[in-house]
C-alpha cells in the first residue's frame, strides 16, 4: 500500500487563511451585537407597551370608581310632605286645635323572597327479591338462569374480594 501525501498549504495561503478567519471572527462580533442590541430594543418596546396599557387600565378602573359616590347621592330620594288643604286650616283655627296624628311615609316594601326549594332526594328502591319458593313456583328456563348467573358472579366476586 501507498501512504498518500499530505497536502501542504503555500506560506501565500496560510496567510490568506489566517486573514480570513480573522475577518470571519470579526463580522461574528459584530453579529453578535447587532443582535443584541435588536433584542434589547424589542425589550424596551414590550416594556413601555406594557406600562401604557397598565397605566391606561388604571385610568379606567379610577373612571368607574369615581362615579359610583355621586350615583348614590342621586338616588336618594327626599320625601315631600302633602301640604295641609286650606280649609282645615280655617275650620282649625275656629275650634280647638285636635292633636292629629300624622302617620309616617310609607316605605315600599320589598317582595319577600321565596321560600328555598326543597331537595327532594329520591330513595333506591330497593328490590324484594323472590325467595327460591317462589321463583320455582313461577318459574321459567330463563329466569332460573339469569338467577344462577348472577349467584355465581357474587359468588366469584366475594371469593375474590372477601379476603
Amino acid at each position: 500500500m501507498e501512504t498518500k501525501t499530505r497536502r501542504v498549504l503555500s506560506p501565500e495561503a496560510l496567510e490568506k487563511l489566517q486573514l480570513a478567519r480573522v475577518k470571519a471572527l470579526e463580522a461574528k462580533k459584530q453579529n453578535k451585537e447587532i443582535t443584541k442590541y435588536e433584542k434589547e430594543e424589542i425589550r424596551k418596546e414590550r416594556q413601555t407597551k406594557r406600562e401604557q396599557t397598565y397605566q391606561t387600565i388604571m385610568k379606567l378602573k379610577e373612571e368607574k370608581e369615581e362615579p359610583k359616590p355621586q350615583q348614590k347621592k342621586v338616588i336618594k330620594k327626599k320625601v315631600v310632605e302633602p301640604e295641609p288643604e286650606p280649609e282645615a286650616i280655617e275650620n282649625s283655627e275656629d275650634e280647638e286645635p285636635e292633636e292629629e296624628e300624622e302617620e309616617p311615609p310609607k316605605k315600599p316594601i320589598a317582595k319577600p323572597l321565596p321560600p328555598p326549594k326543597k331537595i327532594v332526594r329520591a330513595r333506591p328502591q330497593s328490590r324484594v327479591e323472590p325467595t327460591d319458593e317462589d321463583l320455582y313456583e313461577n318459574a321459567n328456563i330463563e329466569m332460573l338462569r339469569k338467577r344462577l348467573y348472577q349467584q355465581t358472579r357474587q359468588r366469584l366476586a366475594n371469593d375474590l374480594f372477601g379476603y
